[in-house]
């Protein structure tokens, strides 16, 4: 795990206690950054710093009773991502938004009159709400906007820059890794990455990026779309897909996916042995992670049942598709989150000598309410899963907390047991 650097800058006139206590606020650990507890950057990152200064876009005469903003500045990676206005630096500091796809094309400038004295005001915009990041004296505003930034500037000077995170190099092995990191865990073989197959998905990818569901489903291709190759449709219907967000990158994405039901028992399945891999990228900067997992070996049959989350599996998430849903989706009507899910698979030809598999997850030993999908009674008729049975719990987990699943096993008719604890927040 890496840690941020806090750099604080002494700042001439500000006491230096203050930003000793602004440095214990800052926490920069895994793949988050965040200051009184508020995340101001997720993603990818070896080394994170943080920063304060005064924002001065007066380099002349300083206008009376002006009070200079300061900037909270975040680098990663010697690149700077964020450059927050703020008017004070006590708690809790109101941030203005800090993700690239949150904001509006647009900047809000207002003059204010009080008493006979103008003030300046500049607001810039999301789809909930407006935020001030600016207050004095009259100035020169202007915006630059460019694919993976926003910016403004004040009289020449960055008043405020929310840029996205760093795009991963397009290798389909940085994915891999992460997919044999799970099958490892799970004690099933390895696969390996073949181009002929990342190609049609790398043109899958590309087609999802360029064209409206239509009515379709996301494995699927409109001949009359744009981008349409058989090669593409091909890889559509061989494959696990998932979004992520212009913040993420497909490792990411592959982490939402390994959270759900359908998805995730094709990516852990025994006789997988070869992959494709390919992904592409919207303009607003969101992408598809497309995975052809439709090369089975029927001869392997090393690693059933698979089990997930594993036995001894340290900080398993919380939550049914990382607060994403999964089409198909798997849980009831009119439910907004779950748990995170509970799968254990058999091969599909294996014949149970049992047809009513118990099922049992409890946490920190209070048993919780659990959906249970069987082969037999699936939680979706339209969708059947042979070999699976899952639990999804229905509220989230809970951090740090010790769970066991306690099951029938569908061959031996014996209880399986075994424990995974949670992540810690």
């Amino acid at each position: 795990m890496f840690r941020a650097s806090c750099t604080l800058l002494l700042l001439l006139g500000h006491p230096q206690e203050k930003f000793d206590d602004f440095q214990k606020r800052v926490r920069a650990e895994g793949t988050k950054v965040a200051i009184d507890d508020r995340v101001i950057y997720e993603g990818p990152w070896k080394t994170a710093d943080v920063s304060v200064r005064l924002f001065k876009p007066f380099k002349d005469l300083v206008p009376e009773g002006f009070v200079p903003w300061y900037q909270v500045i975040l680098t990663i990676d010697g690149e700077e991502r964020l450059r927050l206005p703020v008017p004070s630096l006590k708690k809790l500091i109101a941030f203005p938004p800090v993700r690239h796809d949150e904001l509006r094309p647009s900047l809000k400038k207002l003059t204010e009159t009080v008493e006979g004295k103008k003030t300046f005001v500049v607001l810039v915009s999301t789809e909930k709400a407006e935020f001030e990041i600016y207050r004095g004296p009259v100035a020169e505003t202007r915006v630059e906007r460019k694919v993976d930034s926003f910016v403004v500037f004040m009289n020449g000077e960055v008043l405020y820059r929310v840029a996205r995170t760093a795009k991963p190099s397009a290798r389909p092995e940085d994915v891999l890794e992460a997919v044999n990191a799970y099958r490892e865990q799970a004690g099933v073989g390895k696969v390996k990455v073949t181009p002929a197959l990342s190609r049609g998905c790398d043109l899958h990818a590309l087609y999802l990026t360029k064209n409206d569901a239509r009515g379709l489903s996301g494995h699927d291709e409109d001949p009359k779309g744009v981008g349409f190759t058989e090669e593409g449709a091909k890889a559509g219907k061989r494959s696990v897909i998932t979004p992520f967000a212009s913040y993420e990158t497909p490792r990411e994405g592959l982490e939402s996916l390994m959270a759900t039901l359908y998805h995730r028992v094709a990516v852990l399945h025994p006789q997988l042995t070869e992959v494709g891999i390919g992904w592409a990228f919207r303009k607003d900067g969101n992408g598809h992670l497309v995975m052809d997992v439709g090369s089975l070996d029927p001869k392997e049959a090393k690693g059933w049942p698979v089990c997930w989350p594993p036995p001894g599996q340290k900080d398993v998430p919380l939550e049914f598709g990382l607060g994403s849903r999964e089409t198909p989706n798997p849980l009831p009507d009119g439910t907004a989150s779950a748990g995170y899910p509970i799968t254990i698979q058999y091969p599909e030809g294996a014949r149970p000598r049992i047809r009513d598999p118990k099922a049992q997850l409890t946490a920190d030993g209070q048993e919780l309410a659990c959906w249970i999908s069987t082969p037999e009674d699936p939680a979706r008729a339209d969708w059947p899963q042979a070999g699976v049975t899952a639990l999804i719990p229905k509220e989230k987990l809970k951090p740090g907390t010790t769970c066991v699943v306690k099951l029938r096993d569908r061959l031996g008719g014996e209880d399986r047991m075994w424990a995974f604890t949670t992540v810690k927040q």
